[in-house]
């Protein structure tokens, strides 16, 4: 009986070694192309700037401007949704924590210990003149048990390589979120100094189209030039008064994200950011990197890749789940007796048995589990097969616009060129009576926007700039050391 019963078990335990493997991963190697098209352009970004050891530096750095570090840094320290993503990451660990110790050795201890004192007397029997003395019998016993599950299907492996693939998912979670924080909170630094500088644009040009109104209102009173000269160029100065309240809002908003994004209330940063300063041009040599190398860097590919790994480890649970359960058990009972005053007596009492637990039927629940498992899985897959090509795609989408941007901006500066020389010609002419006014006008509205245009487009090269990192998933140092181990984050009011 005991030899049928041990090559059942056997049998048993190679049937739950044998279980079905987890599904793989593709391999980023066979995945990823050879190079980005846009690998000229990234090229280029390398060139003509200062270098720098990529790994030491913090990329925002490279626009040399000491408040915008020290906003990324604050951004970094008191994020709130930063908070939030490394408060995932310690419940994870913990969790993680919790299914290691279910995997470990479980043992379930037992102490019981009994004492029986009794006294058992029997009347004499008169009829038969027989007298019975009573028995006494003293007993104390004392026993351990313990419980030993056995994981033969690999379900609670399974559990918590689960439960890893989830910690390394909300890793990523929050080193994405990190490197999105600091890029917005730069991208909108880089709009706020921008606008300020486009507001100034726009001031200068109002005060130049006063100067030449006063020119036109001189000329009319003294009967050279008729009123309809004068109308045009006050229409031309509240044209263009217009737009302040515009890029004044603008500001506003602007110094309000910032605020919420560096953990602060709307409004806390308005001493600091009010003064105006000039737009940063990023100084550093942008690193060329493969299309390989951003995958395997990139926060949320490496998100998706965890999340299909624990889709997997989950279909190992549903398989799992049609084994049998087994648990060892034994106990061990030590005492002694003695009756009638008789010296007392050891008692030594072990013993060793064997639960199996199996579900015989489940109206397909089981089943049904297993089902939504590969369709999970499969999902996963899916996901992470599209995140791989959107992650490329915005690469080569933000290499494009830098490409795009650049170019808009040389013909935007020549523009610029042009229009101020029409300009000053056009105003010399009509000092001279020899264009009209509407000349003069439409000089000077052609050379403000090509201005403002133009510094529009500086401002949205600068912010591409900003945008590129995040989409090549580089992160500095410090940014890396934040997220291993248990991460703290001190918000500070």
């Amino acid at each position: 009986m005991f030899k049928r019963s041990f090559c059942g078990m056997v049998i048993f335990l190679m049937l739950g070694a044998c279980a079905t493997p987890s599904p793989r991963a593709p391999d980023l190697e066979t995945r990823a192309p050879s190079q980005f098209q846009g690998h000229a352009v990234l090229e280029a970004l390398g060139k003509g700037n200062a270098s720098s050891a990529w790994s030491d530096v913090r990329w925002w750095t490279g626009f040399a401007d000491p408040t915008l570090n020290a906003l990324v840094e604050r951004a970094i320290a008191n994020n709130f949704q930063i908070a939030a993503a490394a408060g995932r990451v310690q419940e994870a660990r913990a969790l993680l924590r919790l299914s290691q110790s279910r995997d470990d050795l479980l043992v379930e201890l037992e102490l019981v210990a009994s004492a029986q004192d009794s006294d058992r007397g029997r009347q004499g029997n008169s009829t038969a003149g027989i007298s019975n003395t009573g028995r006494e019998e003293q007993s104390l016993l004392g026993g351990i048990g313990f419980a030993i599950p056995l994981d033969v299907a690999g379900r609670l492996d399974r559990e918590a390589e689960a439960a890893a693939a989830n910690l390394l998912a909300l890793q990523a979670q929050l080193r994405g979120q990190v490197i999105a924080t600091s890029t917005a909170l730069t991208q909108e630094y880089l709009r706020l100094r921008g606008n300020q500088k486009q507001l100034h644009m726009l001031r200068d040009s109002v005060r130049l189209q006063e100067e030449t109104l006063k020119v036109v209102q001189a000329r009319f009173e003294a009967g050279l030039s008729p009123e309809l000269d004068v109308r045009r160029a006050e229409t031309s100065v509240e044209n263009l008064r217009a737009g302040i309240p515009v890029l004044e809002k603008a500001l506003q908003d602007g110094r309000f994200r910032l605020a919420t994004l560096t953990g602060r209330f709307a409004g806390d940063l308005e001493p600091e950011l009010m003064t105006p300063a000039p737009l940063p041009k990023y100084a550093l040599a942008i690193p060329t990197q493969l299309p390989l190398q951003v995958l395997q860097n990139r926060p949320d590919v490496q998100e998706a890749q965890a999340r299909f790994a624990q889709a997997a480890a989950e279909l190992g649970v549903a398989e799992a789940n049609f084994y049998p359960s087994v648990e060892l058990m034994a106990t061990l009972q030590v005492g002694s007796t003695a009756s009638n005053g008789n010296p007392a007596v050891g008692i030594l009492i072990g013993a060793v048995s064997a639960m199996i637990n199996q579900v015989v039927w489940d109206g397909g629940a089981r089943q049904a589990q297993l089902e939504a498992a590969k369709a999970r899985a499969q999902i996963a897959l899916a996901n992470y097969e599209l995140t791989l090509r959107q992650a490329v795609e915005s690469v080569e989408n933000a290499l494009t616009a830098l490409s795009a941007s650049a170019n808009r901006q040389g013909s935007l500066e020549r523009a610029v060129a042009s229009s101020k020389r029409s300009f000053e010609q056009a105003d010399a002419l009509y000092q001279l009576g020899l264009v009209s006014f509407l000349d003069v006008v439409d000089a000077q509205r052609v050379f403000a926007n090509a201005e403002q245009t133009l510094a529009t487009e500086q401002t949205n090269y600068a912010t591409q700039v900003a945008a590129l990192f995040q989409t090549l998933g580089v992160q500095s140092t410090d940014q890396q050391a934040m997220t291993k181990g248990d991460p703290q984050v001190t918000l500070q009011n």
